[in-house]
């Protein structure tokens, strides 16, 4: 297929965004998945290949495997396995992953330590991680199939991260949860119009949200109140650097930390106090952040209302993007007033009072049409 074609790389968009491809007289030796930005995946592949040069329009059999690439990524499963590989970059160990790889047919999946034993080495799994976190082939070596055992969707070496993996996989068929799946149906079948949103939007990420220790969300929430992004980043990073370790510091630690070595890190002394009524109520038991799985939507967030400086937005903000409510509907944030306003075609932004009338629409799948809705007006809302 390349034995005839001149060494070179080219970029070319799909649906999902820009990607980027090198190959030899071998075959194909790079592949960038999906990005935001055409000159960004440009520089990536010079930077690669600098013995190469851009073709614009390349040979029919470089074409034909664009071609199939943008089938792929548009919904249309393509196994590609017939497409030629150049793996002379890759190790043995790392070769002989790719071939097994390879093997996994689209919508599929395999965990780690299968894709070991798959290849003669069980108990590798971490080498096997190692070689996916290099992968120069992402979706003819598909990584993205490769989840952990222990659940969710693991990480993603490419640029978009674990939203691009859960893309792919969405793209190929894949079935993530039979709770999602439900949600989707219910209300694509209720709602044209948001069915429209989210098809194109793809699956529901949320769904494989954050899943860190509560404790550590509800102090960063607390710390990004009412202040920038930017701002939020630096000081998260100072009070991180208070004491040892790479997470904020416990409830203990807080009880010792003083007062200026907090305002030092850029806390305010309302958001000081905020901070160790928190740690003070986990410390000592009255918050107990391992039962919030176990209540009912209203209970968890009139638990974790009781802390000074975590109000209802915040409550369900953890109850949507981190313990996986499919139900919840923040009728007071503005941004999803703004998406409802639009999307229903309103005279006016809703209130919180008409918000409720109108989310009965989307119920039981609130959290989920809450999460299309951001998408529809500008990428997020959260």
């Amino acid at each position: 297929m390349f034995r005839n074609v001149t060494p070179a790389w080219t970029v070319f968009k799909t649906r999902l965004g820009p990607c980027g491809l090198a190959w030899t007289r071998r075959g194909v030796d790079l592949l960038i998945a999906p990005e935001e930005c055409a000159w960004a995946v440009r520089e990536a592949l010079a930077a690669a290949c600098p013995d190469r040069t851009e073709i614009r329009r390349p040979d029919p059999s470089v074409r034909g495997v664009i071609d199939r690439l943008r089938k792929h990524l548009a919904g249309k499963p393509d196994a590609l396995t017939d497409v030629k590989l150049d793996l002379s970059r890759q190790s043995v160990f790392g070769a002989k992953v790719a071939r097994a790889l390879r093997r996994v047919p689209p919508g599929r999946t395999v965990t780690y330590g299968e894709l070991a034993k798959r290849v003669g080495a069980p108990g590798a799994a971490r080498a096997v991680g190692r070689v996916m976190a290099a992968n120069p082939l992402s979706l003819l070596v598909p990584c993205h199939r490769v989840l952990p055992a222990s659940g969710g969707l693991g990480g993603f070496s490419a640029t978009g991260g674990v939203a691009l993996k859960a893309r792919l996989l969405h793209a190929e068929g894949y079935v993530f949860s039979e709770a999602m799946r439900a949600g989707l149906a219910h209300l694509s079948r209720v709602d044209r119009k948001l069915g429209r949103v989210i098809a194109k939007s793809g699956p529901y990420l949320p769904a494989f949200g954050d899943r860190e220790d509560p404790y550590e969300i509800l102090v960063l929430s607390i710390v990004h109140q009412q202040i920038s992004m930017k701002a939020a980043a630096t000081i998260a990073g100072r009070v991180r650097a208070l004491t040892p370790g790479d997470g904020f510091p416990t409830p203990v630690e807080f009880a010792s930390l003083s007062a200026e070595a907090m305002r030092g890190a850029g806390l305010s002394r309302q958001k000081i106090g905020y901070l160790c009524d928190l740690a003070a109520r986990v410390g000592d038991g009255r918050l107990e952040l391992r039962k919030l799985r176990r209540l009912d939507d209203d209970a968890a967030i009139a638990t974790l209302c009781q802390v000074k400086g975590i109000g209802v937005w915040t409550a369900q903000m953890v109850l949507i993007f981190h313990l996986d409510r499919l139900d919840v509907w923040p009728v007071d944030d503005l941004g999803l007033q703004d998406a409802v306003h639009a999307h229903l075609d309103l005279p006016a932004r809703p209130t919180a009072k008409e918000m409720h009338v109108h989310g009965e629409r989307w119920a039981p799948y609130r959290s989920m049409a809450s999460w299309y809705l951001w998408r529809m007006v500008d990428g997020g809302g959260v």
